[in-house]
């Protein structure tokens, strides 16, 4: 059903999108509970990729969704939107393919340095270098301005990971 609604919004044309369909929540939420912007899940392998992937694996691999959406929580200590393995390995490396971009939920950046709510890093720089070196294109909130230009200063962020950002933008 997913992947019908996707080719639907984005429309059939080789070179146009009609709109950009978004698939959330990336990756292992079953929200949407108050505590998800501190909450860490720790499923198996098993669980990971049998119930909590299929439906975004169908929207890259054959509806071929321009846009994703990494969740506010934590999977296996790691804010979704600072993953490495969610973002990187599984999305763009395993599943191959995607070549969209990923946006942040709404503010779910800020709670990387937020000590009461992931509190993974100490502060907004680092919780901008750290979404976007992962594969975090975009910020649905205001982390990455000002914060980002502060990551670049402080050598956080380099121009191969903007770079990056910006084409799988267009």
């Amino acid at each position: 059903m997913g992947v019908n609604y996707i080719n639907a919004l984005q429309g059939d044309d080789d070179k146009y999108l009609k709109v950009v369909a978004t698939a959330k929540h990336f990756a292992v939420h079953s929200g949407p509970e108050k505590s998800r912007h501190q909450d860490n899940y720790q499923t198996n392998n098993k669980d990971l990729y049998e119930t909590y992937l299929p439906a975004f694996k169908a929207a890259v691999k054959e509806a071929n969704v321009y846009s994703v959406m990494c969740a506010y929580n934590r999977y296996r200590d790691v804010p979704c939107c600072g993953s490495d393995m969610l973002l990187q390995k599984i999305l763009r490396d395993d599943w191959g393919g995607f070549n969209g971009y990923v946006v942040s939920d709404c503010w779910a950046i800020n709670d990387f340095w937020q000590a009461e709510h992931h509190g993974v890093v100490e502060t907004p720089a680092e919780a901008a270098a750290m979404a976007l070196n992962n594969g975090t294109d975009l910020n649905c909130g205001n982390v990455y301005d000002p914060s980002l230009n502060d990551a670049i200063l402080k050598e956080l962020v380099d121009e191969v990971a903007i770079d990056a950002a910006i084409k799988n933008c267009f």
